[in-house]
């Protein structure tokens, strides 16, 4: 087109014109342009000059049934796919943990390492139920993941490398993975920028508009009841969801009650909502009424803390009645995920000897003299070598760190906290994310409905996975209790009153993880401020306070106590107290200076007194 505009060229010969019109919009921009430079067009037929009438009429005729002949084949080629398709013959790729034998049949891959790794994966995704989870456990066991390459002169080749969430992702959403032949999940749509073709997108169909779909056509990893389920479970844990459905996944954070709620006046789905520094305080409210009825605000809200107590004591309670069967059943889950993940590694160890016997073999078979091929020979020997080095070494760390093996010690300590499972929830080493799940395993749904009659309270209707239901009541407190200090912090604060500086007590505060009431942490303004409203006096360590108190409970006083009570100055009681006339002590450093004053001392100070003082009571000198 750039010679033809140039004027470069003369005549444009083709064989057939269907080799220039696969696009009429391309065939007739090169006509125009062919015309306004005088080029001539040569094919088998004639030669044509686009200036003139009847030739130009001729080419847009050549040239539009060229392009229908392009699509019928086009058409007949997608019907034969198609018709293929339909009964299951279409090969593809397969996917990693998949091979096709000699008659074109899919079937499992023979290498019984990579068939472990597949069934490891929806094993841990079902214990998990997080893509991102299996992820950090995959990378924490440092377990390798294979594939299968697919691309030209690869022939299916076996690679080992980390399992990255996008691939994770591939494989729970590949319904290939249930003995399923699936055709046609996918749908392409062009990207047009400024009026062109940019790139052209894969978008996902729904389920319903997939176009072949045949059951049991090959062997499977999972049922198709499990694939739902797993669908189903990447959906909740989407974040962005703003349907009425449960919520996925137990995450870290402070609500306990995550995806369980119900509001009791709407019956839609309650949220969560952390204020508070480092979103400490977590408030469980009902706003969906504004992405389903249009309308703003919320529909009410209650504070997380008190509701999530309250279910707490009442999960804990149902649990300590009979937990036998539970103990069973977690032991046995134990076990059974022990023993998978062991016969993973022995699978990976038995492979890197094979490859690592397969180069010694090769090694031994080259003739010594052959040094250009030994060397390099005896490089893949050893490098297979220290795979099987690495690998061992990873296979011996895994076992320290996650026991793949369960003594009869361990089995009994099992038994014993499965029955106790109170203690399990309150240990430290249990997370909330763990409280969560465990919570999830026993409780199906909670619905909360405000009271305001007689009293303001919170109705919790607790629907058990057994179907059975219990109600509690709980306080719900006003705005101003909501935001009122706890009574734990006053209790911490009149402890550590005695002897520290406000800044001290807000850092021991701070180091306990206790908040105030509008969940800050806390400083020497904060502390002081709690002191004066619950009169929690500090005089020990505060100077201030120090200078207007006249004797402590045991018998010391301050320095300005003591000169108004001897009636000398302030400056007289520093001189006595550093040349030790008078006993002194200080709590802290640079708090109050706190004299003990004895009937020995008191003689000693009115012999250096030669002024009558003007309080006279039982501490003079008259």
């Amino acid at each position: 087109m750039a010679a033809v505009g140039l004027g470069e060229v003369g005549a444009v010969f083709v064989l057939e014109t269907s080799r220039l019109s696969r696009s009429l919009a391309d065939w007739h921009k090169l006509l125009d342009v062919c015309a306004l430079t005088d080029t001539l067009l040569v094919d088998h037929d004639g030669i044509y000059n686009p200036n003139d009438f009847n030739d130009r009429v001729l080419l847009g005729f050549k040239g539009t049934w060229s392009h229908t002949e392009l699509h019928a084949m086009r058409i007949r080629l997608q019907g034969a796919k198609l018709h293929k398709a339909r009964k299951g013959e279409l090969r593809c790729s397969p996917p990693t943990g998949y091979l096709y034998d000699p008659s074109g049949a899919l079937i499992l891959d023979p290498d019984e390492s990579v068939v472990a790794s597949i069934r490891l994966l929806f094993q841990q995704f079902k214990a998990l139920g997080s893509a991102y989870g299996m992820m950090r456990f995959f990378a924490e066991q440092g377990i390798p993941f294979p594939r299968r390459l697919w691309a030209p002169d690869t022939n299916g080749c076996l690679q080992w490398g980390p399992l990255s969430l996008t691939r994770i992702l591939a494989i729970l959403h590949n319904p290939t993975y249930t003995g399923a032949y699936v055709y046609g999940r996918r749908r392409s749509q062009p990207v047009v920028v400024a009026g062109q073709l940019a790139r052209v997108r894969t978008l996902q169909r729904p389920r319903e508009q997939w176009t072949v779909v045949i059951q049991d056509a090959h062997p499977a990893y999972l049922s198709w009841e499990e694939y739902l389920e797993n669908e189903r479970q990447l959906t909740r844990n989407r974040t962005n969801l703003q349907g009425d459905g449960p919520q996925g996944t137990p995450r870290q954070g402070a609500a306990l009650l995550q995806g369980l709620l119900l509001c009791g006046r709407c019956g839609r789905r309650m949220t969560i909502r952390y204020q508070g520094t480092a979103g400490c305080q977590a408030i469980y409210q009902c706003d969906r009424r504004r992405f389903h009825d249009g309308q703003g605000g919320v529909c009410w809200s209650v504070p997380a803390g008190p509701i999530d107590m309250a279910v707490e004591a009442h999960v804990l309670d149902a649990l300590t009645q009979d937990n036998l069967d539970i103990s069973l059943a977690v032991l046995q889950q134990m076990e059974q995920e022990a023993q998978e993940l062991d016969r993973h590694w022995q699978l990976q160890i038995e492979r890197a000897h094979y490859e690592a016997q397969r180069a010694q073999r090769q090694y031994d078979a080259v003739e010594p003299d052959n040094r250009l091929v030994a060397r390099t020979l005896e490089r893949r020997w050893n490098e297979k070598l220290r795979q099987l080095e690495e690998i061992e070494q990873a296979y011996a760390q895994a076992r320290q760190r996650e026991r793949l093996d369960l003594s009869p010690q361990k089995r009994q300590q099992i038994l014993r906290l499965a029955s106790d499972l109170p203690a399990v929830w309150r240990a430290p080493t249990t997370t909330q994310a763990e409280r969560k799940g465990l919570l999830g395993l026993l409780v199906k749904q909670i619905a909360l409905t405000p009271a305001d009659l007689p009293q303001r309270q919170t109705r919790v209707q607790i629907l058990w996975h057994t179907e059975a239901t219990t109600e509690l009541w709980v306080a719900r407190p006003s705005i101003k209790e909501r935001f009122r200090t706890p009574r734990q912090v006053v209790e911490a604060i009149a402890r550590l009153a005695a002897g520290r500086l406000d800044e001290e007590i807000a850092a021991a505060l701070n180091e306990q993880e206790l908040r105030s009431g509008r969940s800050k942490p806390f400083t020497a303004a904060s502390v002081a401020w709690v002191r004066y409203k619950h009169g929690i006096r500090k005089p020990g360590s505060d100077p201030r306070m120090a200078a207007r108190t006249d004797a402590r409970s045991d018998g010391r006083y301050s320095t300005r106590a003591l000169a108004q009570r001897l009636g000398v100055t302030i400056s007289t009681i520093h001189y006595w107290r550093q040349h030790g006339i008078i006993p002194a002590t200080q709590e802290i450093p640079g708090g109050p200076w706190w004299h003990e004053v004895t009937p020995e001392v008191l003689a000693a100070l009115c012999q250096r007194i030669h002024r009558v003082p003007v309080r006279t009571d039982n501490l003079s000198c008259s």
